[in-house]
């Protein structure tokens, strides 16, 4: 049988090792925060992705067949329809610029009333979007081929009003 005396013995032995154990944890505890501040603190999903710049081009770019079949004003009313759904494809990580420009282009769209008026608000959102190119390619961010793929889908929206506009 065993003794009062033999399980005090038992449990004190039995306290190193348990101290032991809670230090291996707290080791671990302290090894996996080293390795969380270890991680660079300025990724984060834009630098990982392309800001649905690339959807955004896709998008816009199959909207803009169903624009074929119209001409003036319904045509400028597609292609506006073409650019807001560009826009909300866009992720938060997006440039800021990139959603204004395609909601002001829309917006001015919608309200031409003439071929020379469309135009115009087709060339200054591809303004933009070339600016947003340039400096996405300088910094070699992934972006710039969703940017590239957008500035495609505005000179194609350019060329469809120009020869039905």
């Amino acid at each position: 049988m065993i003794s009062e005396s033999n399980m005090l013995k038992s449990a004190e032995l039995g306290r190193p090792g348990r101290r032991r154990g809670l230090m291996a944890n707290g080791v671990r505890i302290i090894m996996a925060l080293v390795m969380l501040l270890a991680v660079p603190l300025g990724t984060n999903p834009a630098q990982a992705g392309d800001g649905g710049t690339g959807a955004a081009g896709a998008v816009g770019s199959a909207s803009l067949e169903a624009c074929r079949t119209t001409s003036g004003k319904v045509l400028y009313d597609c292609v506006a329809n073409a650019l807001d759904k560009m826009s909300t494809t866009l992720t938060k990580w997006a440039p800021p610029e990139a959603h204004s420009a395609l909601q002001t282009a829309a917006s001015q769209l919608r309200a031409a009333s003439n071929k020379a008026q469309a135009l115009s608000a087709i060339a200054q959102c591809r303004s933009v979007f070339a600016g947003l190119v340039k400096q996405a390619t300088a910094a070699k961010q992934q972006s710039a081929p969703g940017l590239s793929a957008i500035v495609g889908v505005l000179s194609k929206a350019a060329a469809l009003i120009q020869a039905k506009g």
